[in-house]
């Protein structure tokens, strides 16, 4: 019998060869040569896709004659060391270097025969997992059945050559691939993909200073609390107890970066530019509107019309059943989910899923004009226009007449509920005053406010920083803005007067926000000492902030 090395210039004499057949032998090694060298060539070729094949070509003869038909084979790759080990076998059953259960079919013509080992397809061959290249001496162990003489082993076994091998290309292991391997500038940005470098990927200390470009980023600025406008590019520090903010810059290049450090006992947050306003829903009649703490949760009351919420900070919007009324102002829990709403000439309706449902209270039926709530949503407060001040400690389910009657037009309360505030107007929108209650609305005393056309009042979570706007006389011309930062005892004019509509607070009193009737939206970051434009003239109706001031308007 003959056997053809894989890819070698040689055939093995396996019977003795007769002197006068010499000649052939050294035609057909030519010939083999060649298909062999094919064999390879299809192989670097194909070596992206690293198939999970190997081309073998062998000869058989029986009793010096070369065999033609059918023959059966089973095939394994071994060790070529004691003691033997099977790495693989056509049948998977081979162990220790065993002949495996099963045999493959081959037809062979004039001695020759050509197999695919691990080629699925054929009947009792399995896929040769790359895994078997690992191991540095792989051979092919074959066994051959001509249906008359029985199964016969194939000596000696052939040692599988560097084909075989480039099977690992498709799955090289972690940490094979080297520095020294890969060429200087053959990875560039062009290389790496969006988003591919995440910072579990870079080791602690990996970035030092002399990996960052002169002037990547800005020796660290130290921050010991309050509001912080950062700018791009830029690395803080926060050190000290009391917390700080910072708001990004207004406009940014792609690639520009903030560093931010917690070095002290104080968190720090981070909030969006309040410069990136967004159109949301269509033009209605809108009203009022509330936030809850995260801003995610949102609530909107249209006049003559319905509540709306969103749950996508704002950026689409549902109808609720709230029924059609000339509602005039919403109010939010800290987690959106107990939402309280009053209408002029209607009711008060609250809500314990977040706006989906809404239940008529024994409020009784009235010119509401404002509504607040605790954090927790179970101490409410309303006012009417022309009467009293309402106050309920049980998620609105029943409430208690306060104070005198007034042209009530906003109140405001801390996340605790037992600071209220609320602002009052004239009999004739001549004016009127500030009131604020440190009992959760049993008593009220007026504040040194002046008298105002005030419009709208809004506090901090812990009620020391209150801020409230005006209109002019009569509800014409122009009016203040103002602040307090001793829960409304005194209070300091800001920016200059304007047809102010609607203000809101971060649950600090450091970022405000306030509209202006046919003007612009304006904000503060120092709890109202400076007040900067934003956004196109419009009638705006009301404000709202989340917890740590990214704003919402309507």
């Amino acid at each position: 019998m003959f056997l053809k090395l894989d890819g070698k210039h040689q055939i093995v004499i396996m019977k003795k060869i007769l002197e006068q057949n010499s000649h052939y032998l050294l035609v057909m090694n030519h010939r083999i040569l060649l298909a062999v060298l094919a064999c390879l060539f299809l192989s670097v070729t194909a070596q992206a896709q690293v198939p999970q094949l190997i081309n073998y070509q062998g000869r058989v003869a029986v009793s010096g004659t070369n065999f033609t038909g059918t023959g059966q084979f089973k095939f394994a790759l071994v060790s070529g060391s004691a003691p033997v080990a099977t790495y693989w076998s056509n049948d998977g059953s081979s162990t220790a270097g065993g002949a495996p259960t099963n045999a493959v079919s081959l037809t062979v013509n004039k001695g020759l025969y050509t197999v695919l080992l691990g080629d699925a397809t054929v009947t009792n061959m399995s896929i040769v997992p790359a895994t078997v290249f690992t191991n540095s001496d792989v051979r092919l162990r074959v066994w051959f059945n001509d249906g008359s003489h029985g199964w016969e082993q194939l000596t000696p076994d052939q040692r599988i050559a560097a084909v075989g091998y480039a099977m690992m290309a498709g799955s090289v292991p972690d940490g094979s691939i080297t520095g020294n391997k890969i060429a200087a500038g053959a990875v560039g940005p062009a290389q790496i993909g969006v988003g591919a470098v995440t910072a579990a990927s870079i080791a602690n200390g990996a970035v030092g200073s002399s990996q960052l470009a002169p002037g990547a980023v800005s020796v660290a600025q130290n921050v010991s609390g309050a509001s912080q406008a950062a700018t791009a590019n830029t690395s803080y520090v926060v050190t000290g107890t009391a917390n700080a903010s910072f708001i990004l810059p207004a406009s940014a290049n792609i690639g520009d970066t903030d560093q931010i450090t917690g070095a002290g006992a104080g968190w720090f947050a981070v909030s969006p530019n309040s410069n990136y306003w967004t159109a949301r829903d269509i033009n209605r009649n809108w009203q009022s509107i509330a936030s809850s703490s995260d801003g995610t949760k949102l609530v909107a009351c249209e006049n003559g019309g319905q509540i709306y919420t969103s749950t996508d900070a704002g950026t689409t919007w549902t109808a609720q059943n709230s029924g059609t009324q000339s509602w005039t102002s919403v109010a939010s829990s800290a987690d959106g989910i107990k939402l309280v709403a009053c209408a002029s000439f209607g009711q008060i309706c609250t809500s314990t899923d977040s706006g989906v449902t809404w239940t008529a209270q024994n409020s009784g039926t009235s010119f509401w004009n404002s509504v607040a709530s605790s954090s927790d949503g179970s101490k409410l407060v309303a006012c009417n226009q022309w009467s009293q001040i309402y106050t309920s400690t049980d998620s609105g389910a029943t409430w208690i007449l306060r104070n005198s009657n007034q042209n009530w037009w906003s109140v405001a309360s801390s996340a605790d509920g037992t600071k209220l505030v609320a602002c009052a107007d004239g009999p004739s929108r001549n004016g009127g005053s500030i009131f604020t209650s440190t009992d959760s609305g049993v008593t009220w005393t007026a504040q040194n406010s002046g008298t105002q056309t005030w419009t709208s009042i809004a506090s901090s979570a812990d009620g020391t920083k209150l801020v409230a706007c005006a209109v002019g006389w009569m509800g014409a011309g122009t009016g203040p803005i103002c602040t307090s930062t001793d829960s409304g005892i005194t209070w300091t004019p800001r920016d200059s007067n304007r047809q102010w509509q609607s203000v809101a607070s971060s649950s600090d009193g450091t970022k405000l926000v306030a509209c202006e009737l046919g003007g612009q939206i304006y904000i503060s970051t120092d709890s109202g000492a400076t007040w900067t434009a934003r956004e196109s003239n419009r009638n705006w109706q009301s404000v709202a902030s989340s917890a740590e001031g990214v704003i919402g308007s309507g």
